[in-house]
């Protein structure tokens, strides 16, 4: 019984720091642009645009989605005030939660729950603009565009940018050895 305690008291401390790491890196400029912010850039490049023998209406309709899919970011995000705020009442609770005598499970499940709701809206925000790119484009250069993806996402794999299980990465290079 102290064993299962002691347990849920380490995984709920790692689960702070590496929450509280991500928004600390994140409060500082983030570590890398998200995967959409790649997207952009290319769909929005002479190149991107070349290759998918894209229209100038569906350059324009592109440019039009991406500059307001930012500013809805830019809204959800809030400003640096805020979310140093945001960030210290979470370590509060979490400190509470921690210097009780007693586990508080429900507690620790609303702390959790919170920062899911908020990475759920950030998810959803990037399907939407997902589809809105899939609908301005037509059936050739959707497929095209699909291709293109998974080569990149082979590409990112492949240099170790995806992340997995600490023993993918060795046994991988084991194979290649």
């Amino acid at each position: 019984m102290i064993t299962r305690k002691l347990t849920k008291l380490v995984l709920i401390c790692g689960l702070a720091t590496a929450t509280l790491g991500t928004g600390v890196a994140m409060a500082k400029g983030g570590m890398h642009h998200g995967k959409g912010m790649h997207e952009a850039r290319f769909l929005l490049s002479e190149r991107g645009a070349d290759k998918l023998d894209l229209t100038q209406a569906q350059q324009t309709e592109l440019k039009a989605a991406f500059d307001a899919q930012k500013e809805q970011m830019k809204a959800m995000r809030a400003d640096k005030e805020t979310r140093k705020a945001e960030r210290e009442a979470f370590k509060a609770k979490m400190d509470v939660l921690l210097a009780k005598s007693t586990f508080d499970e429900n507690a620790a499940q609303e702390l959790i729950d919170s920062r899911e709701a908020k990475a759920e809206k950030f998810a959803m925000q990037k399907l939407k603009m997902e589809h809105t790119v899939w609908q301005i484009l037509n059936a050739e250069q959707r497929e095209k565009y699909s291709k293109m993806k998974k080569r990149f996402a082979k590409k990112m794999k492949d240099k170790g940018h995806k992340k997995g299980k600490r023993g993918d990465k060795k046994a991988d290079e084991a194979t290649k050895s």
